[in-house]
């Protein structure tokens, strides 16, 4: 092995006092829980001793029986092979992910006008608002399931005013999975039959700003409360119950009403409820010293430490994802194959004007890949903007300099390279959450060595 693996030990706990210690990875997100003698012998092994010479040592300083030392060498040496300490093949020089998945925000009209909203809509300013045609999103999600994507999110706007959206939901659906991001006001009982009877069926998200009318209606104007939470009971009554969530946006005016928003999820008996920080864009940007201002990273994190008592103290009945990007224990299956947890690569996003990006946080020009008018999602997704910037995700954890000499790097991976881009004007730096995620390690797998019960 070229390199030495990390090891995290518990602060103030030292080898040789029946410890436990965590061994990460020095390039992929992998990472061994193992005793002190584990440790010894994982050691002898990274420095190049065979098997039977480490078997052998430990049998004549522990003083047990060779067969004892070779079942134990032999058990750390299995454990560090699966988890492919073994093989080392080096910092990638390049990287083409399969495409998975499109993200879609098929109109830029919208029934309300919301200010916390990260799209500015032009007809809110008196102009024309514009909506994909539905020809090239069909090719679009036809070459997608060609090349075996499986999932198309359709977004806004307000997609039910996609003058088609049902069309493109019926060709959908025997594809792809759909995920229809809703403000909910305009689902009435029709449109619920409608979504619960396609081939495959829609996941739906509903935009929830707040536990109560008073506080949601403040942000995305009157009765809209009320009809979100109508299009909740049409849904659920058509058979899509486990398929909804919620998503709240976090600003000045709902910070308090987190922990409410979650008792309202549980109440009504959605599986999933979302949070995500408020982006200084569109009309946020507008509205941001309202909306915004008031809202620093402390008032995050502090969410974030009250949604994982929540689910330590399993007292929550509901998922709640906090939207703390870049913490995680262990890559999803279905990033395995390259390590990489962070969707770039794998996903095209679509604006209202065909114009197509990396990602839902990078829609700016200099990260524009081409047009669904004029380019194939072949072209798009093989394009060297593409390429250049899956080289960018591989190599942040190790040019960024904080990251570079931090222990949790290859499980972070450096955090959200489309935050960083919106908080630092650079992808080139980590978030804002770098502090909270050490933190959130450290106590994680504090956790994972048994050493302390929170």
């Amino acid at each position: 092995m070229d390199s030495s693996f990390l090891v995290y030990t518990l602060p103030n706990a030292a080898d040789g006092e029946g410890g436990s210690h965590i061994l990460l990875h020095p390039e992929r997100s992998n990472w061994v829980r193992v005793n002190d003698t584990g440790l010894k012998i994982a050691r002898a092994l990274d420095a190049g001793a065979s098997e039977e010479d480490v078997a052998a040592h430990l049998a004549t300083s522990y003083r047990i029986s060779e067969e004892r030392a070779r079942g134990d060498v032999s058990y750390v040496s299995g454990e560090l092979g699966k988890a492919c300490f073994f093989t080392r093949t080096g910092l990638k020089t390049s990287l083409k992910r399969p495409l998975k998945s499109l993200f879609f925000h098929l109109t830029e009209r919208c029934n309300l006008a919301c200010r916390h909203c990260y799209v500015s809509c032009p007809e809110h300013a008196g102009k024309r608002a514009k909506d994909l045609e539905t020809a090239a999103v069909l090719r679009c999600i036809e070459e997608l399931a060609e090349q075996g994507g499986r999932s198309v999110t359709l977004s806004g706007g307000e997609p039910l005013l996609h003058p088609e959206l049902k069309k493109i939901l019926i060709r959908c659906a025997p594809q792809v999975s759909v995920n229809l991001l809703t403000n909910g006001t305009l689902i009435d009982r029709e449109w619920a039959d409608f979504l619960a009877d396609l081939e495959v069926g829609v996941h739906v998200q509903i935009s929830v700003d707040g536990s109560r009318a008073e506080i949601h209606d403040a942000q995305r104007g009157k009765g809209s409360f009320d009809r979100a939470l109508r299009a909740v009971d049409h849904l659920q009554r058509a058979g899509l119950g486990e398929k909804l969530n919620f998503c709240t946006t976090l600003m000045t005016q709902n910070l308090h009403d987190l922990k409410a928003i979650i008792h309202l999820t549980e109440r009504l008996k959605v599986p999933l409820v979302r949070f995500l920080p408020l982006r200084h864009k569109g009309s946020a940007r507008e509205a941001w010293d309202s909306i915004g201002s008031g809202i620093d990273v402390k008032d995050h994190e502090a969410f974030y430490r009250e949604t994982a008592e929540l689910e330590d103290s399993g007292a929550c009945a509901v998922e709640v994802s906090c939207g703390l990007s870049g913490f995680i224990l262990a890559i999803p299956e279905d990033a395995a194959d390259d390590d990489l947890w962070c969707p770039i690569g794998k996903k095209l996003v679509v604006s209202a004007t065909g114009d197509t990006y990396p990602c839902v946080l990078m829609m700016k020009d200099e990260y524009k890949l081409g047009n669904i008018y004029h380019d194939s999602l072949a072209a798009l997704h093989d394009s060297r903007a593409m390429a250049r910037l899956c080289i960018t995700l591989i190599n942040r954890r190790r040019k960024i300099e904080r990251c570079s000499s931090c222990s949790w790097r290859n499980l972070c991976q450096a955090g959200c390279m489309g935050l960083a881009l919106e908080q630092k004007g650079t992808v080139w730096d980590t978030d804002v959450f770098c502090d909270y995620r050490r933190e959130a390690y450290e106590k994680a797998f504090a956790r994972v060595l048994g050493l302390t019960s929170k």
